[in-house]
């Protein structure tokens, strides 16, 4: 059952389900918190995004990186 917090939640306290790959950026939600994802761009440290606008920060991370096929991973 996924849940919402009101601070960001440890990293390691969830799993993590891919929810998209494009040119080398992998997008990860967390399977236990509501609005808590994970972009890894080749070897750069990971990102989080977490929040009420983490979606939109996640995909606007994606898109600066890749470009516009970055607005399809929450398509």
């Amino acid at each position: 059952m996924r849940t919402y917090a009101n601070k960001k939640p440890s990293v390691s306290s969830t799993g993590w389900d891919q929810v998209f790959h494009e040119k080398g950026i992998y997008v990860y939600e967390s399977d236990k918190y509501y609005d808590f994802y994970r972009v890894t761009a080749g070897s750069d440290r990971p990102k989080y995004f977490f929040g009420e606008t983490a979606w939109m920060d996640c995909q606007r991370y994606v898109v600066d990186k890749i470009g516009m096929v970055g607005y399809t991973v929450f398509s």
